[in-house]
């Protein structure tokens, strides 16, 4: 597998980082310690913001690093990001969907199950090289894998 060059940074705020890469058609957040003070609407709102940049590099992979995510987001939050989120990953042709944890930590059992009516597989990895590297076989494989 060809080693990628340097991401592009897309975006940037006080809350998260967005970088695209090209040759693996991959994009990425990562989330800041500042979240910890993010309400659930400015949450909302970054998640919207992320979802525009899907949709404009038609990215196939999406890797969440949440090993510095300090939010709590309130109940109502996750049925939101599937109705209103989720359906555009659906549409940009997003086909894994990886989370990042911190190295070493616990991988919750439902960070490896996708969400009902999301397309797309999910898992989680704590080591960014495995992520990557199951991130860049998709269109590779079939979506069944």
């Amino acid at each position: 597998m060809k080693q990628s060059v340097t991401p592009t940074q897309l975006h940037e705020d006080k809350f998260s980082n967005i970088l695209w890469d090209e040759s693996t058609r991959i994009i990425g957040i990562a989330w800041k310690e500042a979240t910890s003070s993010m309400t659930d609407e400015e949450f909302k709102a970054e998640l919207t913001l992320f979802a525009g940049h899907v949709e404009q590099t038609k990215a196939r992979g999406i890797l969440v690093d949440v090993s510095g995510f300090r939010h709590s987001p309130g109940p109502d939050v996750q049925p939101w990001r599937v109705k209103n989120i989720s359906n555009r990953y659906n549409a940009a042709g997003v086909q894994r969907f990886a989370f990042l944890l911190p190295n070493g930590s616990q991988i919750p059992p439902f960070m490896n199950e996708s969400s009902p009516g999301e397309k797309f597989a999910t898992r989680a990895f704590n080591a960014l090289n495995e992520a990557k590297k199951w991130l860049s076989e998709a269109g590779q494989q079939s979506a069944a894998d």
